[in-house]
Order: structure tokens, then C-alpha cells, then sequence
């Protein structure tokens, strides 16, 4: 079986919003940066907007996702992980976004609101599990102190507290309020992923009903006074640029204001509504300069893609931690340019570079599996994001022996440890924040 996760969660990472009684627990997940004063705070007149969690009277969780949701479910699935480990009623969740305003306003509480590259679960799952499972706890506790009773004779699921002893229940809406007045626990227990019940299962997506009714805002509903809309089309070639438009044969056409080129490469319709842009547009005639790329089709880009990857695959395959370090005899001669080309990749890639004078090892701050070497030791580097801006990172030797007194990540930041040398078949595993020296 595996064993369970035990996180460490410093008192500044979290954040208990004070509510009136019967408001509601609204409770921060992850929340670097957040000044003192900041709790409990209403930034607007709805009720308790500080922070991740929120839980009405009526058992209703309200999950605030800072994450985009574009159709590929990272709602749901962020809403499932914090579910999870909260212990809570899947059938009584809901979801609703802070704004980015909200956010700059509260010292950046929800952190990174950026959604790309698969990040959108990957950046956040850690922190986002953590706050449901300080959450689960607090609730656990309120209601064990309300009944006198220890914490560890009571359990919580689906919404509901039971006592194990006397079977007494209560739900998380009745201890709500008293667990907003609670220090958060410094220490959380998270589920053995074999334990999972929502994590990685299949279930409705939260937002496909308000899609359907059209009850869902996008932003193309966004109005304001005097708006005008705006339709671009750009050169479908790359490289390529405009020759010339004919704005005379859409400009009465409905709600059109202007035909404008947009830099050397593209034209656009402004009009009163987005619609009326769009069908002006796909009328305009365009003349395209093609340029170099004329000829260029997908096939082609494909066989470049092939050869670069190639050339980095076998990179890797000649340096994999397991060969002879590089910058060795049999490297030299008419070998050597070669080589060093090669291992030129790596380096520009991993961003590794090494300080036998303060025993520092760097790498970019961006996630990968690397080899590195000193030239009588190598090993290899796992860099790996831990959300929010954070990197774990470990480094294993796999060769030799190296003093590695600290690791840096570029433009991120430093972790130290004792000055004790490495040797092979050791590792070390830290965790580097954005900006900070650990």
C-alpha cells in the first residue's frame, strides 16, 4: 500500500476568512504574499470573497477556480481535487471565478491565473488539494470541539462529521462559522492516491449545463457604452504579408465603421457588433504577398521537426548519465568539434553550469530531466513544478562524488543545504520558490 503524504503548510500559506455567524468559511489555498490584515476582508458586497473555499450554511461549497476553463475541463478537474480531499458532497459543489482585479487587490491571494501548456491542473494540483485537505481538518475540529470529544475519534464524508464513539453527526454547514475562527493546522494529512474517489474518476462536468441554457458569459457578451467591435485576418503564410484590400466593397454593408491594415501583415473590419465584423471580413477582398514561405507545406515542417528532434534525441542517448563524461581524451581530435556541439545543446537547454567554489549547481527554471557533469562527477536533474511559481528539484549522482552546497534555478531562485559532499548513488531533493533563497 502506499504511504500517505504528510504536507508541511507553513501558517502564511494559508488564510481563514472571518465570517459572521451563518456567513459561511471561505478559506485560502494557497496564498503567497498575503499581508497581514488581509483576512476576513470583503473586497465587494457579496459575501466572504477572500479566498478558495466557501461553505454555506445550507452545505453548499462554493470552489473558486483561478484557472481558465476553455473547454478542456481543468474546472472540474480543479474543483474534484479540492473535493476530494475536503471530504465534501460532490452533488452540492459549485464553482465560481475570482477576477484578475480581485486578485491584484488582494495581494495576488489566488496566485498564477495563467492557463496554457497543460498547466492549468499540473501548476496547481498540489496547493489546490492541500487547502481542501487544512479545510477537512478544521471542520473535523470545530466540530470536536463543539462535542468535546478528540479530533481522532472523529471522521468526515460527504459533507457530514461523525463522532465514532457515540455516532453522533453534523454537517459541515452547521460547524462552518466556527471553523472560520480557527488557526489553520501546520501540518496536513493527504489521501493515499488508492483512496481517491474523485481524483481521475469520470463525472459530470460542472460546466456543461450553463453552456447548454446559454446561461454561461463569455467574453465576446461583454458590452459597454459606444463599444465597437473589431474582426482580423491575417496572412494565412507565414512570413508572408499584405499586398492589398478593397474596403469600397464592404464599407455600407451593416454596422461597418472602417476597413484598417494591421501592420504589414493584416486587415481588419470595426464595426458595431462582433458579427457584423466577422461577415464584413470574410467579404473583403485580400491580396496576399505570400513571401518565402510560399511553397512551404505541413509535410515539411514536419521532416524539420523530425531532423531537430533527431539531433536532440541523440544528444541525449550519447549523454545519458551513463557514458563516459565528454570531455575526455577520446573526445578530442577530430571528435571535438562534434562533441562539443552536441553537449553545447544540452547545456543551452538545461541552463547547468557549476561553481566548484561555492559547490552551486544551476539549471533553468523550466521542467525537464537533465544530464549534467563537472568533469569528474555526473549525474542527472529532475526539475519538475510544484505550482505557483514554485520548482521541486533533484539531483542524483551517478558517478563520482561533488560538493553541492546549493541549487539554483534562473531567474527563480536558491535552495541550500549542509556542506557535505554527494557521491554516487545519493541525491538531493529540494523545493525553490519564485524568487526566494530556502
Amino acid at each position: 500500500m502506499m504511504e500517505r503524504e504528510m504536507v508541511k503548510v507553513s501558517r502564511r500559506d494559508f488564510l481563514i476568512g472571518g465570517a459572521a455567524a451563518g456567513a459561511g468559511f471561505s478559506l485560502g489555498m494557497y496564498l503567497p504574499s498575503v499581508r497581514a490584515g488581509a483576512a476576513g476582508e470583503n473586497q465587494d458586497e457579496s459575501p466572504e470573497v477572500n479566498a478558495w473555499v466557501v461553505i454555506h450554511p445550507d452545505d453548499t461549497v462554493v470552489i473558486r477556480i483561478a484557472r481558465s476553463e476553455m473547454g478542456q475541463g481543468t474546472l472540474t478537474g480543479l474543483a474534484q481535487m479540492v473535493a476530494e480531499e475536503l471530504e465534501c458532497d460532490w452533488s452540492k459543489v459549485t464553482t465560481e471565478y475570482p477576477t484578475p482585479g480581485q486578485n491584484l487587490a488582494r495581494d495576488r491571494v489566488w496566485g498564477s491565473f495563467m492557463t496554457g501548456g497543460s498547466q492549468g491542473i499540473r501548476g496547481s494540483h498540489s496547493y489546490v488539494r492541500k487547502g481542501g485537505a487544512v479545510a477537512r481538518q478544521m471542520l473535523i475540529e470545530a466540530a470536536a470541539e463543539a462535542w468535546g470529544v478528540p479530533m481522532a475519534e472523529c471522521s468526515a464524508a460527504d459533507s457530514v462529521i461523525t463522532h465514532g464513539p457515540s455516532s453522533r453527526t453534523t454537517t459541515y454547514g452547521e460547524v462552518a462559522a466556527a471553523a472560520a475562527e480557527l488557526i489553520p493546522p501546520i501540518e496536513v494529512e493527504l489521501k493515499d492516491p488508492q483512496d481517491w474517489k474523485l481524483i481521475g474518476k469520470p463525472v459530470k462536468r460542472l460546466d456543461t449545463a450553463e453552456k447548454l441554457t446559454g446561461a454561461q458569459i463569455y467574453g465576446t457578451d461583454l458590452q459597454l457604452p459606444d463599444m465597437l467591435n473589431a474582426a482580423i485576418k491575417a496572412c494565412p503564410v507565414f512570413g508572408g504579408t499584405l499586398k492589398s484590400f478593397d474596403a469600397a466593397k464592404v464599407r455600407e454593408m451593416p454596422g461597418v465603421r472602417m476597413v484598417v491594415r494591421v501592420d504589414d501583415d493584416a486587415v481588419a473590419v470595426v464595426a458595431d457588433t462582433w458579427w457584423q465584423a466577422k461577415k464584413a471580413l470574410d467579404a473583403l477582398p485580400v491580396v496576399w504577398n505570400d513571401g518565402p514561405n510560399a511553397e512551404l507545406d505541413s509535410a515539411a515542417i514536419e521532416r524539420m521537426l523530425d531532423e531537430g528532434l533527431e539531433g536532440m534525441a541523440a544528444t541525449r542517448r550519447r549523454y545519458d548519465g551513463q557514458r563516459r563524461n565528454p570531455f575526455n581524451e577520446a573526445e578530442c581530435g577530430h571528435h571535438y568539434a562534434r562533441a562539443m556541439a552536441s553537449w553545447a545543446a544540452v547545456l543551452a537547454w538545461s541552463g547547468f553550469r557549476y561553481s566548484a567554489v561555492t559547490g552551486t549547481m544551476t539549471f533553468a527554471a523550466r521542467p525537464g530531466r537533465h544530464f549534467w557533469s563537472t568533469g569528474w562527477a555526473w549525474g542527472t536533474a529532475v526539475v519538475m513544478e510544484a505550482g505557483n511559481g514554485a520548482f521541486d528539484v533533484r539531483v542524483e549522482v551517478l558517478h563520482g562524488t561533488v560538493a553541492l552546497n546549493a541549487i539554483e534555478l534562473l531567474d527563480c531562485g536558491v535552495a541550500h543545504r549542509e556542506s557535505t559532499p554527494l557521491a554516487a548513488g545519493r541525491s538531493w531533493c529540494c523545493l525553490i520558490k519564485a524568487q526566494s533563497e530556502t
